[in-house]
């Protein structure tokens, strides 16, 4: 049975790659409607989560009609993003040579300088989080490597390496041992890539996260004061008329003192780069479905 469910889902996956874009994304904004009305505990998650983003974004509190927007935005955004990851295998490529603007040429080129070593890459669950990996393969000529949670159906965990190695130019690694395998690369001068703002496991590291206390897992930081590597944060996100826009900064890693003082400071650093990316679009951070900040209750 689960196999069977396995390959109905890898078909239905298949299907949706081939189906109009702009069919598509008019089925994510039909859900950015109803959505919030059948899922209303997860709405209300999001409203109270996406307050707090507006109110340190802009300095007011947000209206009532401001926030019923914003959460309508974000449950679009949420499905355009299993839209995408659908999608990616077969369009990621083309996407990215033709419709994905970069801030900042000059900082991505300096990124890949080839003599400055190995890089960690970090992404938030944020906008089209499959597109940049997919850059990273593109422009430094390597293959990221990139760890991948166990799926609990082995058809379904098969099919997403391999589509996501094929297709994106990535090699992904289980979950479990990864740490050992992305300190081999970066010691190579490999690039890894990970995502980081949500603390699942463990107790994670404090930091102040848009003006409030919450935790980010150590992964990361520890890797990047471990390894030497250099730590950047990455982000696609979605603009008008099926344009996307790229961004990439780089944090402050302290060479010398305490591991777990330098590794504190990175990811100070890393909620920094997350608070000013997030900012220009944060109804594209599903991340506020689930709980954030210490002093919110869940």
């Amino acid at each position: 049975m689960s196999a069977l469910i396995g390959y109905l889902i890898i078909g239905a996956l298949s299907f949706v790659s081939r189906l109009p874009e702009s069919l598509l994304v008019g089925i994510a904004r039909a859900w950015g409607r109803v959505g919030p009305r059948i899922m209303r505990t997860r709405a209300a998650m999001a409203r109270k989560n996406l307050a707090r983003v507006y109110t340190h974004r802009d300095g007011v509190a947000p209206t009532s009609s401001a926030l019923s927007r914003g959460v309508e935005l974000l449950f679009e955004h949420h499905v355009r993003f299993y839209i995408e990851t659908a999608r990616a295998p077969r369009h990621a490529r083309k996407i990215i040579a033709t419709r994905v603007r970069l801030e900042s040429e000059e900082s991505v080129r300096a990124a890949f300088t080839r003599d400055s070593g190995g890089g960690i890459f970090l992404a938030a669950h944020f906008g089209a989080i499959e597109l940049p990996g997919s850059i990273l393969a593109d422009r430094s000529g390597m293959k990221p490597v990139a760890p991948m949670e166990e799926l609990g159906n082995p058809v379904l965990q098969r099919w997403m390496l391999r589509v996501r190695g094929e297709g994106l130019g990535l090699r992904i690694i289980r979950a479990q041992g990864a740490a050992a395998v992305m300190s081999a690369e970066l010691a190579a001068g490999g690039i890894v890539g990970l995502v980081g703002d949500r603390n699942i496991a463990g107790r994670g590291v404090p930091v102040s996260l848009f003006g409030a206390p919450a935790r980010l897992p150590i992964g990361a930081g520890l890797l990047a004061v471990e390894s030497g590597a250099r730590l950047f944060v990455a982000a696609v996100i979605r603009e008008d008329r099926g344009l996307y826009t790229g961004y990439i900064r780089q944090v402050e890693v302290p060479a010398t003192g305490d591991r777990m003082e330098r590794t504190k400071v990175a990811l100070v650093g890393v909620a920094a780069a997350f608070e000013e990316l997030i900012s220009k679009a944060p109804e594209q951070w599903w991340t506020l479905f689930y709980p954030i900040w210490d002093d919110l209750p869940s």
